[in-house]
C-alpha cells in the first residue's frame, strides 16, 4: 500500500510540468511611416510593423531607417527617415520577482504584449551647393593632415 502511495506521488509530481503554463513575451513596433526597417539592439527584425518576442525587461536600443520614392519610377523622389531612440520594457504583475516563480509553474498561460510606435522624422536630402561644399571643406581638412603628416 505504502509503495502504491509512492507511486502515485511520484507520478503526480512528474506531472506537475505538463500542467505548468508558460509566459510569451511580444513586442510590436510600429511607426508613422510605416515599412521601415527597425534593428533591436543591433539586430535586424524586420519592417513596421513587426512583432518579436523577448526575453528581458529593460532598455532597448531601437534604430529605423527607411528610404521612400514619392516620385514617379520615370522621376524618382527619395525620401530618407531615421530614428535612434531607447525604449524600456515595464515588467507586469506576474513577473514581479517571488510572483514569477509561481506564474511559471502554475497550468494558465500569461502574456505580455507590449505595443511601442513610433514617429520616424524625415531626414532632408542636401542640396547639390551644400554637396560640393562639404566636399570643399573635407578637402581643406585633408590637406591639413598631409601637410600636418608629412613635416
Amino acid at each position: 500500500m505504502l509503495a502504491k502511495s509512492r507511486m502515485l506521488l511520484l507520478a503526480m509530481l512528474a506531472g506537475i510540468p505538463v500542467l505548468a503554463g508558460c509566459v510569451e513575451r511580444r513586442m510590436t513596433i510600429g511607426s508613422d511611416p510605416p515599412g521601415a526597417v527597425v534593428w533591436v539592439n543591433d539586430v535586424e527584425v524586420g519592417r513596421t510593423p513587426v512583432t518579436v518576442p523577448f526575453e528581458w525587461y529593460g532598455d532597448y536600443d531601437l534604430r529605423f531607417r527607411l528610404d521612400k520614392n514619392v516620385g514617379t519610377p520615370e522621376k524618382p523622389d527619395i525620401r530618407h527617415y531615421e530614428l535612434h531612440t531607447h525604449m524600456n520594457t515595464s515588467t507586469p504583475w506576474f513577473q514581479w520577482v517571488g510572483v514569477d516563480l509561481f506564474t511559471e509553474v502554475s497550468p494558465g498561460d500569461f502574456k505580455d504584449k507590449q505595443v511601442w510606435a513610433f514617429q520616424i522624422p524625415e531626414v532632408p536630402n542636401p542640396t547639390d551647393a551644400e554637396l560640393v561644399t562639404r566636399a570643399n571643406q573635407l578637402k581643406g581638412e585633408l590637406d591639413k593632415e598631409k601637410s600636418r603628416v608629412n613635416k
